[in-house]
C-alpha cells in the first residue's frame, strides 16, 4: 500500500501549478506571446534566474512585478513543503505507519511479531484482511515492514501505542507475545479502552488461561494444549486431522472452513438455509450461532436466517468466496 503525499505538499504543488498557469495565460493575453514563450518567461521570473530584454510593455512590466512577488513566495513555500515531506517519508517511518493505521477500519491488531505473529500475518495477507503489527523489538518491526505490513515499534501495554494502531476502529486485538504477563497487560489495556472489542490472547501456561480471561480476553489459546490436540488428532484420525489442521505441504485449496455473518442489510436476511444451499451446492452448513449465543449443529433446512446469526460453513473455496460476496451485497 503506497502512502499518499501529505495534504500540505499536495496543496503546495497545486498553488505552484496555479501560479505558472496564471502567469502563462497573463503573458499570452497581455503581450500576445505563444504559450511556450509565456511559460518560459513565467518560469525564469518565479525562479529568479533572470532574463534578457523581452521588450515588455508597461502592462507586461506591472504584471511581471505581480508574478515576481507572488510567484517567488509560492515557489519557496512549495519547495520547502516538498522537501520536508520527502525528509519525513525517509527519516520518520513511524509517523507514516501511524498515519496508515489511522486510515484503517475493522482491522486486526497483532501484538507480537514472533513466529506465531509472522504466521498470522502471512495468513491475513492471503485473506486480504487489513492488520497492524506491534512489537517492542526494532528488528522484528523492520522484518514486518519488509513484508510491507503496517508495523509499529512500541509497547502494546500502553494506551498511546494502541491508539496509534487505531484501536477504537479495530475489530480484534491479538495478544500473542511469548509472555503471559505481557499478554494479560495488553488485554487489560485494550479492554479498558474498548470494552466491546474482541480480544484473543496466547497462554504459554495452562494456569494463565483463567487469568487472561479475567483480564478481558474473549478467547484464550494455548499453543501447547492446541498443539497436543493436533498431534493427537493426527495419531487417532489422520484424515480428519489433514482436513482440520492442514500442513503447509498438504493444504487443500479446494476445501476450507469459513463463517458468514447475517447483518441487517445482508441479502441472506430472511432466507432459509435450504435456499442458500441450493444456490451454493458445494457448501456444507456445519453450525449456526444465533445472536443470543445459542449454537445449533447442522442447522435445519427450513431455519430462517435472522440478524446476528453466524453460519459456520465448509466446502469449496471458490463457492465460499461467492457466498461471502453475495452476503455483503446490499
Amino acid at each position: 500500500m503506497t502512502k499518499p503525499w501529505d495534504p500540505a505538499v499536495t496543496r503546495s504543488v497545486i498553488m505552484l501549478a496555479f501560479v505558472l498557469l496564471l502567469g502563462t495565460a497573463g503573458y499570452v493575453w497581455i503581450e500576445g506571446w505563444g504559450p511556450w514563450r509565456a511559460l518560459f518567461f513565467t518560469l525564469v521570473t518565479v525562479t529568479t534566474v533572470g532574463y534578457g530584454d523581452y521588450g515588455l510593455s508597461a502592462e507586461g512590466e506591472r504584471f511581471t512585478a505581480i508574478v515576481m512577488l507572488g510567484g517567488i513566495g509560492t515557489v519557496s513555500f512549495a519547495l520547502s513543503q516538498v522537501l520536508s515531506g520527502a525528509v519525513a517519508r525517509t527519516l520518520r517511518p513511524e509517523r507514516r505507519m501511524i498515519q496508515r493505521a489511522k486510515q484503517l477500519k475493522g482491522h486486526h491488531i497483532i501484538c507480537g511479531y514472533g513466529r506465531m505473529g509472522q504466521r498470522i500475518g502471512d495468513r491475513l495477507r492471503e485473506a486480504g484482511v487489513p492488520f497492524v503489527v506491534i512489537d517492542r523489538d526494532a528488528a522484528r518491526v523492520m522484518e514486518a515492514r519488509a513484508e510491507r505490513y503496517i508495523a509499529l515499534e512500541g509497547d502494546a501495554t500502553e494506551d498511546e501505542t494502541l491508539h496509534h494502531a487505531n484501536l477504537l476502529n479495530a475489530k480484534t486485538v491479538a495478544a500473542i507475545t511469548s509472555s503471559d504477563a505481557v499478554n494479560a497487560l495488553i488485554c487489560l489495556t485494550a479492554h479498558d479502552v474498548a470494552p466491546n472489542l474482541n480480544i484473543i490472547a496466547r497462554a504459554e501456561q495452562e494456569s494463565s488461561i483463567c487469568k487472561l480471561r479475567r483480564a478481558g480476553a474473549n478467547t484464550v489459546l494455548s499453543p501447547s494444549v492446541h498443539g497436543a490436540d493436533h498431534v493427537t488428532e493426527h495419531l487417532l484420525h489422520p484424515e480428519v486431522a489433514r482436513v482440520l489442521f492442514p500442513e503447509d505441504g498438504w493444504r487443500n485449496e479446494q476445501m476450507r472452513f469459513a463463517q458468514v455473518a447475517v447483518t441487517e442489510d445482508s441479502p441472506l436476511l430472511g432466507r432459509d438455509v435450504r435456499s442458500v444451499g441450493q444456490d451454493h451446492p458445494k457448501i456444507v452448513f456445519v453450525a449456526a450461532r444465533s445472536l443470543s449465543g445459542e449454537l445449533s449443529l447442522r442447522p435445519e433446512a427450513d431455519r430462517r436466517l435472522k440478524k446476528g446469526d453466524v453460519l459456520v460453513i465448509a466446502g469449496d473455496s471458490e463457492e465460499i468466496a461467492s457466498l461471502h460476496a453475495y452476503s455483503f451485497a446490499a
